[in-house]
């Protein structure tokens, strides 16, 4: 069997994207080229590696298998050429960090700008990916540590309690809800709603929410990246649950009314690491400063949505 590595890593970009028009971008080829890469690829293997829903493209229960083997010898070709470039250029390896996008840009940036103030040789190479694979990635070495929601469950994956992160609802600026103190999923059964993914934690969460009152949620519309959703609130097309880190990103948008979800459920976030590995001093201070930055983020959240009364008015 001729596999070329090309394809392989048009695979682990699809895989990691959910769609060839991302994975070509993070390529930086056509979206041609990738989708004749993964045609090749499916030929050489003899099955198929994804199934199409909707506009995006999953794993197929081989095809998934498949990656996890052949991502052994990417992320150990990935090492030596991290290795061959920190040689070259006698730099010290970045500390290597995986985590949702929601994560990244609500919570690392606040962190990394202390973090990098006290330490001003601190590398760094954060990752986005999405929840599902983290844990892989993590237990494959490629990162030296990952940020994830409840559950992990992986024999090569040590976790520990990073933060317990409550969900808010948020509504469109002078919406009739934005009267209540808190919003529950009653409130909910006939309010459009702007969800993320199939089977993303929040999704569940949602879905879990209205199958307890014996309801169905009425989806208004699908995005990707829960930013996405609550960017949608903000246009008035519906309203949307999101985590603190998200929320915070919404803070002083005056388009977006947010309130405390009733009762309360939270989100149980854990620190990943590799099984076996050394510890890390650097990587040690680094989620130390991530947890003080997320505990302060998810109380500055409950405090605005508790406490604020800004976009209460009824539009006329």
């Amino acid at each position: 069997m001729n596999l070329n590595l090309k394809a392989l890593l048009a695979m682990r970009a699809v895989i990691a994207d959910g769609t060839v028009t991302a994975a070509a971008q993070r390529l930086h080829r056509t979206q041609p080229v990738v989708s004749r890469l993964i045609a090749q690829l499916e030929s050489a293997v003899g099955f198929a590696l994804f199934r199409r829903e909707g506009r995006r493209l999953l794993p197929t229960p081989e095809g998934l298998r498949f990656y996890r083997e052949t991502e052994r010898a990417l992320s150990a070709l990935s090492e030596i050429e991290f290795t061959a470039r920190d040689i070259r250029e006698r730099q010290d390896t970045p500390l290597r960090i995986l985590a949702q996008a929601h994560m990244v840009h609500g919570v690392f940036p606040t962190a990394l700008g202390e973090f990098c103030a006290d330490r001003p040789h601190f590398r760094f190479a954060i990752e986005i990916s999405q929840r599902e694979y983290i844990s892989h990635w993590i237990a494959n070495r490629q990162f030296d540590i990952g940020f994830a929601p409840k559950p992990v469950d992986h024999p090569l994956v040590e976790t520990e309690p990073f933060v317990l992160a409550p969900l808010f609802i948020l509504l469109p600026g002078g919406h009739r809800l934005a009267r209540k103190r808190e919003v529950s999923a009653l409130d909910l059964v006939k309010e459009p709603i702007v969800v993320t993914r199939s089977r993303s934690p929040l999704r569940i969460r949602l879905e879990t929410l209205f199958a307890e009152i014996g309801a169905v949620p009425q989806i208004r519309g699908e995005t990707f990246t829960a930013v996405s959703a609550c960017q949608l609130v903000g246009k008035g097309v519906g309203v949307a649950l999101a985590d603190p880190f998200v929320t915070s990103l919404f803070l002083n948008d005056p388009a977006i009314c947010i309130r405390p979800l009733s009762p309360r459920v939270e989100h149980d976030y854990l620190v990943l690491r590799p099984a076996g590995q050394n510890p890390n001093p650097v990587a040690e201070q680094f989620v130390a400063c991530v947890r003080k930055t997320a505990r302060v983020i998810v109380e500055a959240v409950a405090r605005h949505a508790s406490g604020s009364r800004r976009n209460t008015r009824r539009k006329r």
